[in-house]
């Protein structure tokens, strides 16, 4: 055998033998759901939230997250259309740079539905950047700017990833999104602030507060590609979604909470700092992820429990629609942690006349699978595209 065959024989059994460590051993062990997690404090109802929303904002920026840039207005500097040949067989896709002044600029690649209507959009931050969430990686679809994670820069790995975290971790189900109605925008957030300590402090630096965390700059993102896309009649500019997982999903929250004008949140598996209490309940602690990920946050968040707490968060997004899920494995995430903060923020959307939030528990590790896509695409039909 070729050399390269056993090399690619070698990275399969490791592949194989880290998922089984996951599943056995690892954070995607079987969750206990009959325990439960404590009740997060403080106490919270639609007079409270209401009455604080300022100070939990200025809070949770000094605390958790940093505080927001001042934003910066959008240039669309060009608008590209992509054949369906040269965007790997997706249909009706374009492609826009879009300038952020001394943040530089970012890309979105858009996959529009049928029809001549406003579309409604799900505004997707993607992990592994643009390119990578269409087939065979074409050349007409732009790479990420920076740095990108070292599993995401082959399509040769994209096998493997797929097989350890799922079938869409890298790309959306361009066709059922479409057939559903809804245009798509892909953007990797990481184009304005690279996930990597040195080169995310270097990127903040040009634009954001001295004490701003990747997250807070990611949610700053997803608000300049929502005002790009809102001024452009195509689209609905009052049924815009944002959507994320894992880091992404934090920073959907963020951006929700930060900016009205998204008309739904998406946000899956988000774990500590996301729907997952600071308050430690099982998983990711907060000192495990501050070590790990030091300038996804505040430097607060490293060294000080936070005087708020995330209930107080997705309370601030009453009450528009939310959506969250979880896997059964992925005791990571801490989803026991998670659904006392879920339960203890319902109330607020009820009295605030919104449904609490939407959620479900899949089968299954940390990841994107059909299942998150189709509890997607239901919540949005239900909740959005009225």
């Amino acid at each position: 055998m070729p050399w390269f065959g056993w090399l690619a024989a070698l990275i399969i059994v490791a592949a194989l033998s880290f998922t089984g460590w996951l599943y056995t051993i690892g954070p995607w062990r079987a969750v206990d759901f009959t325990i439960e997690a404590p009740t997060p404090q403080p106490t919270i109802n639609a007079a409270t939230i209401s009455a604080e929303r300022e100070a939990l904002l200025v809070a949770f920026q000094r605390d958790v997250y940093g505080t927001m840039p001042a934003p910066i207005a959008p240039v669309v500097a060009s608008k590209q259309e992509v054949s369906t040949a040269d965007a790997g067989g997706i249909e009706r896709v374009e492609q826009w740079r879009v300038e952020v002044g001394e943040a530089r600029h970012f890309n979105i690649a858009i996959a529009r539905p049928p029809g001549n209507a406003p579309a409604p959009v799900i505004l997707v931050l993607d992990f592994c950047g643009n390119q990578a969430a269409f087939p065979n990686r074409p050349s007409a679809i732009r790479g990420p700017v920076g740095y990108i994670q070292w599993f995401c820069q082959a399509d040769a790995m994209d096998p493997i990833v797929e097989r350890v975290f799922g079938r869409y971790v890298n790309a959306p189900p361009f066709a059922d999104i479409a057939a559903h109605g809804y245009a798509v925008a892909l953007v990797y957030a990481g184009d304005i602030v690279p996930d990597r300590e040195p080169e995310a402090r270097a990127a903040l630096s040009r634009f954001a507060p001295s004490d701003t965390g990747a997250l807070m700059a990611w949610a700053w993102t997803a608000s300049r590609a929502y005002e790009a896309l809102a001024s452009d009649p195509r689209f609905d500019a009052n049924r815009i979604a944002v959507w994320g997982q894992s880091r992404q999903g934090k920073a959907a929250l963020v951006a929700g909470v930060f900016d009205p004008r998204f008309a739904a949140v998406i946000a899956l598996q988000s774990g500590r700092g996301g729907d997952a209490p600071s308050q430690t309940f099982a998983g990711e602690s907060r000192t495990e992820i501050t070590s790990a990920y030091p300038h996804w946050f505040a430097p607060n968040f490293a060294t000080t429990m936070p005087s708020v707490e995330q209930h107080q968060l997705l309370a601030l997004l009453a009450p528009r629609p939310l959506l969250v899920g979880h896997g059964d494995r992925d005791g990571w995430s801490d989803p026991i942690g998670a659904r006392a903060i879920r339960e203890a923020t319902s109330p607020v959307f009820a009295e605030l006349g919104g449904e609490p939030p939407s959620h479900f528990i899949r089968p299954g590790g940390h990841g994107i699978h059909e299942r998150d896509w189709e509890e997607t695409l239901n919540f949005l039909d239900a909740r959005m595209k009225r």
